[in-house]
């Protein structure tokens, strides 16, 4: 499958999406890619302050974009990042560095990306989601938190566009998001619909003992035991749960399955050109001029009523 996705590329960019722990699902495909001689770089959409985090190392002329080492990884300040570069460099015996965005809009984002892209000389870039809402096409009932996932799909969509840069969309967690009411049956009509667009690319489970699913595992137990008094990652603790072999409702909104454990993989100009209103928000400079785009958007469409699969 990797041939397909990857092709020919040798410097790539995996890249999460919408929040601090995003960025966790990529340590499957790190172990893939590297595997393969591929050259790879994270980064990652921040829920960090960080402007306040001690050794984060700001672009001069990109006030939105940080270079993360493992030594700006501190218990009293919230950055799985930082931690999670620790832990790879633990790993590797050399530092690690992990390129984090503040949240912005899409106009500061896009160009921060083009920078990064052109820094590194990436080939290929992957944009990785904790959850399926990437992927939606913007009428669905809810779209669940989409003020990140869809200001980095189109700052990413607006760099491709300039850039001869493969784009990529891997998302993990399908079923995670039943507390954001994401109804999954529409879920699948979207696949479905990106199938029709040839933007479906396939899917590959995380099965507990692979070497990829063992590091996965690992850089999460890490990270976790050095925030321990922090914001956790819900997906990501249902993704651990599934792979053990754990089923069912084990709490209020959280039902696990085999879905869980599996990155779903998408052409990202198939996700982007299909969406209903992703290109309104490319002239926006704040995260809060994304959400109010999206809340007016939202206003001028017909939302679907609420469905569920027949099974």
């Amino acid at each position: 499958m990797y041939d397909r996705i990857v092709g020919s590329a040798k410097r790539v960019l995996l890249a999460g999406a919408g929040g601090g722990y995003d960025v966790l699902g990529a340590v499957p495909l790190l172990h893939d890619l590297e595997a393969r001689g591929c050259q790879v770089h994270l980064a990652s959409l921040s829920f960090t302050y960080l402007n306040g985090l001690d050794r984060a190392r700001c672009l001069p002329d990109l006030p939105n974009l940080y270079e993360v080492a493992g030594d700006a990884a501190v218990a009293s300040a919230y950055c799985p990042e930082a931690w999670l570069a620790r832990f790879l460099g633990e790993r590797a015996g050399k530092p690690r560095s992990i390129w984090c965005f503040d949240k912005t809009g899409v106009r500061p984002l896009a160009d921060a990306y083009r920078w990064l892209i052109d820094h590194l000389k990436i080939d290929l870039l992957v944009l990785i989601d904790g959850g399926i809402d990437l992927i939606l096409r913007g009428d669905e009932t809810t779209l669940g938190t989409p003020s990140e996932d869809l200001c980095s799909l189109a700052a990413v969509d607006q760099v491709a566009e300039q850039l001869a840069v493969p784009m990529r969309i891997a998302c993990l967690g399908l079923g995670a998001e039943l507390r954001d009411g994401i109804p999954h049956e529409q879920v699948f009509d979207r696949i479905a619909e990106l199938t029709r667009l040839g933007g479906y690319l396939g899917a590959e489970a995380l099965v507990d003992g692979s070497p990829r699913a063992a590091l996965y595992r690992d850089a999460m137990a890490y990270v976790v035991d050095h925030q321990q008094t922090k914001k956790q990652s819900h997906v990501h603790k249902v993704v651990l749960a599934a792979m053990a072999g754990e089923y069912g409702t084990i709490a209020p909104h959280v039902w696990l399955s085999a879905l869980l454990p599996i990155h779903w993989w998408f052409d990202l100009a198939a996700v982007a050109s299909s969406h209903l209103f992703l290109r309104s928000l490319r002239e926006t400079d704040s995260i809060w001029d994304v959400q109010a785009r999206i809340e007016g958007a939202r206003k001028t469409i017909a939302i679907r009523a609420r469905t569920a699969i027949p099974i």
